[in-house]
C-alpha cells in the first residue's frame, strides 16, 4: 500500500489514484490500525476538529462522535461524494491542504492520518498553524519508512524541519508499530 502511494506521490499520481480507489477505499480498513485512538483520546466535547485528508471518512465519522463539530477536507471530489454517501455527523469540503479555505483560528484541533505527505511539510505545517485557534494542537501521523524512500519530502527529518518552521510547539512523537509516528504540536 505505501509503494503504490510513495510512488503515486512521486510522480505526481496520487490524484488518479485516489479517484479511482474512492469506491473501495475502506474496504479493509476495520482490519488495519493506524493510531486512531491515539485522536480520539485528545478530543474534548466541545472541540472544532479539522481532518484533513480525510478520504472517505473513516478516521472523520470516528471523531464526529466525541466533538462537538467535525469537518473533513479532502483535495478528491470522488472521496469526497463516497465519504458523504457513508453519512456521519460530518461536513466534508474539497480543498487543498496546502492552502485550507479557511479563516485563521477557526480549530481547535487539526488531525492527519497519513495523509499530509501529499502537501509537503512546510506549506502543511503553516497552514495548520493558521487555522488553529491560539492553544489548539494537531496530531498528525505519518508513514516514516517506505514513503519516504520514494517521496523525500515525506522523511522524519523533513518532516520535524516543518513543524519547526511553522512557529508551532512541537510537543510529543510517538512510535506506532514499525513505520509510523504521531506528531503532536500546539500552537502558541
Amino acid at each position: 500500500i505505501h509503494v503504490v502511494e510513495g510512488l503515486a506521490v512521486r510522480w505526481d499520481l496520487a490524484r488518479r489514484l485516489y479517484r479511482r480507489l474512492a469506491p473501495g477505499y475502506e474496504a479493509g480498513r476495520r482490519f488495519l490500525y493506524f493510531g486512531e485512538d491515539h485522536f480520539e483520546a485528545a478530543l474534548r466535547p466541545s472541540d472544532r476538529v479539522l481532518d484533513l485528508g480525510s478520504g472517505t471518512g473513516y478516521l472523520s465519522r470516528r471523531l464526529a462522535r466525541r466533538a462537538r463539530k467535525v469537518v473533513g477536507l479532502e483535495r478528491e471530489r470522488p472521496m469526497v461524494r463516497e465519504a458523504v454517501r457513508r453519512g456521519g455527523a460530518v461536513q466534508y469540503v474539497v480543498g487543498d491542504m496546502a492552502r485550507l479555505p479557511f479563516k485563521a483560528g477557526c480549530f481547535d484541533r487539526c488531525v492527519s492520518l497519513g495523509a499530509f505527505h501529499c502537501a509537503g511539510p512546510d506549506p502543511f505545517f503553516s497552514e495548520v498553524c493558521r487555522v488553529l485557534r491560539p492553544g489548539g494542537e494537531a496530531l498528525v501521523l505519518a508513514e516514516v519508512r517506505v514513503i519516504p524512500l520514494l517521496s523525500p519530502a515525506a522523511g522524519l527529518e523533513a518532516t520535524r524541519k516543518g513543524l519547526r518552521r511553522s512557529g508551532m510547539d512541537a510537543g510529543k512523537e510517538v512510535r506506532i508499530g514499525g513505520i509510523y509516528r504521531l506528531f503532536r504540536a500546539s500552537k502558541r
